[in-house]
């Protein structure tokens, strides 16, 4: 066997293995949510773009709060939410009296932050 065919093999077993990808936005990559977004979404791109306009003027904010360490963009129940993302299951329930319900209009959830998974 060729070691493009064993590489190609490779991949596609690997890809077999990927465990679903949240639609989170990163800290360090801004406007990206405007394109995870607009994958999946019936929504304009004036939607997604107002989405991260409000993230990136909210985020340094959540972040101040203890045990905050993002705040993402996600679509759930067709619509637009922010997804606060805590460094432990534990501190949830206190990041959650911290944080409003709703900002500029979008829900607000807070979730423990996933290791090691893909953006």
């Amino acid at each position: 066997m060729k070691p493009r065919h064993v590489a190609a093999l490779a991949l596609v077993g690997w890809s077999v293995w990927i465990p679903p990808v949240r639609k989170t936005i990163p800290i360090d990559w801004p406007n990206s949510a405007v394109r995870l977004i607009a994958q999946d979404m019936p929504l304009s791109p004036e939607d997604t773009q107002s989405a991260e306009d409000v993230r990136e003027r909210y985020l340094p904010d959540m972040l101040k709060i203890p045990h905050v360490v993002n705040m993402g963009i996600e679509f759930r129940d067709s619509k637009i939410i922010f997804d606060v993302q805590v460094d432990k299951e534990a501190n949830v329930e206190q990041v959650e009296r911290m944080v409003p319900p709703k900002i500029e209009g979008y829900d607000v959830i807070v979730e423990p932050e996933l290791h090691g998974h893909l953006y």
